[in-house]
């Protein structure tokens, strides 16, 4: 059993602010979170957030918990237009998922909504990730190796069908995982842009939630509406003026900015 702030640490603002999809909300601030073949219980009890798993260092590193918050939100609060933002979402943590899954999942998530993607994440991991007796464990992409698009298709994937069966054999056969995780933020998006069906917006998803590279602002729609301006009329404009004001902060403040609009 984990034991943290929940000042710093809340369940809900974590989970539901459009980082992950494989989580079920059992109460208000209580969720059951599956990562890899990994399980957890979160919740809040009095002023601690508890995670009750039997793998505490996984989830240790998961949820963030040796980086100071506190610093952070400190930081961002000297920002005028942050000041209200970051306090309402001073409980989120970046979390730190894993790579491959995170590449699926946010393909997956494209032009979608939340109910679905979680739906067609479920039904690839029953279909094909490993039997854990309470759950079934994320596929992996060797689990994945012989997936037609059809059968992606038949799971609810959509147009997806094809961006998956390409990626997946993308990264069985080349290097390109080692690659991103080498290279420099910009050069790591790059990379990720030749994956199928990764555009810059899922690109910097990927790179914030599973790579913890903070030096990126994902840009959907809430974000686009909650920064645009005459000048900052497109979301690459945004992207780019966001980056500059926030530097490494950037994904923080980008997490806060998207919990409070939506």
């Amino acid at each position: 059993m984990i034991t943290f702030d929940s000042t710093y640490f809340e369940p809900k603002a974590t989970l539901e602010c459009g980082q992950v999809f494989r989580y079920t909300k059992l109460g208000e601030q209580d969720y059951i979170i599956l990562s890899a073949d990994k399980r957890a219980r979160v919740y809040i009890k009095g002023d601690a957030t508890y995670i009750d798993t039997d793998e505490e260092d996984y989830f240790t590193r998961y949820f963030d918990l040796k980086t100071d918050y506190k610093a952070i939100t400190e930081r961002l609060s000297a920002f005028d237009e942050l000041g209200e933002k970051v306090s309402g979402g001073r409980g989120i943590r970046i979390l730190k998922q894993e790579f491959d899954e995170t590449v699926l999942s946010f393909i997956i998530s494209a032009n979608n909504n939340i109910p679905r993607i979680k739906g067609i994440i479920e039904r690839l991991s029953n279909s094909f990730g490993t039997n854990k007796g309470e759950y079934f464990a994320f596929p992996t992409v060797e689990q994945l190796r012989d997936v037609t698009a059809e059968t992606y298709r038949e799971l609810g994937s959509g147009f997806r069908d094809r961006y998956l069966a390409s990626t997946v054999n993308t990264l069985l056969t080349t290097d390109i995982s080692e690659r991103i995780k080498k290279a420099s933020t910009d050069e790591a998006r790059k990379l990720l842009c030749t994956l199928s069906g990764v555009g810059g917006k899922v690109a910097d998803c990927i790179l914030l939630f599973s790579l913890s590279r903070t030096d990126c602002y994902p840009v959907d729609t809430w974000i686009f509406k909650s920064n645009r301006s005459d000048e900052l009329d497109t979301p690459e404009k945004v992207r780019r003026h966001y980056l500059k004001r926030y530097g490494s902060d950037a994904g923080y403040a980008q997490q806060y900015l998207f919990y409070n609009a939506r």
